[in-house]
């Protein structure tokens, strides 16, 4: 499997080459304490953020983009932990919302590894959703890419 990329931009040291110029990334120490029952939550906590964003009124944009940056630490976050626990990341495209399902695919597009392929074509088999789709051929392409070359 491939590790995510470090931005070379300043003010993102350490950060994944997708966050946001001079957005905190989480310290690689979480993701090193992380087990297989902490991924679990992280993907518990991601299906419950929509129900937490629509209780913020709509005029308050600053709490919607904190949810949407909390999604996208999340989202870094598995990327990280799909090299160490990928049973339970992958076990997030089971997830009944399809938002959860989006970002589990991101997750693993930024971690590919080609043992999520049958995963991801399942998954993508059973999906109904236009978006996720997307998502899930993305990362399909990328897994399929990291393949090693038949011998």
């Amino acid at each position: 499997m491939q590790t995510p990329v470090s931005s070379p931009n300043p003010g993102t040291a350490g950060a994944p080459a997708n966050a946001a110029p001079g957005e905190e990334a989480l310290p690689p120490s979480v993701a090193i304490r992380c087990g297989a029952s902490e991924t679990a939550a992280i993907i518990r906590l991601l299906e419950q953020l929509p129900a937490a964003c629509q209780a913020i009124e709509a005029w308050d944009g600053v709490s919607r983009d904190q949810h949407q940056r909390v999604r996208q630490k999340y989202a870094r976050l598995l990327a990280d932990l799909f090299q160490r626990h990928p049973e339970q990341v992958l076990a997030g495209l089971g997830s009944p919302q399809a938002h959860t399902r989006i970002w589990i695919a991101l997750a693993i597009s930024e971690a590919p590894d080609a043992a999520a392929v049958p995963a991801l074509e399942v998954a993508l088999m059973a999906e109904d959703d236009e978006l996720c789709c997307q998502a899930l051929m993305q990362a399909m392409r990328v897994c399929k890419g990291c393949a090693a070359p038949p011998g």
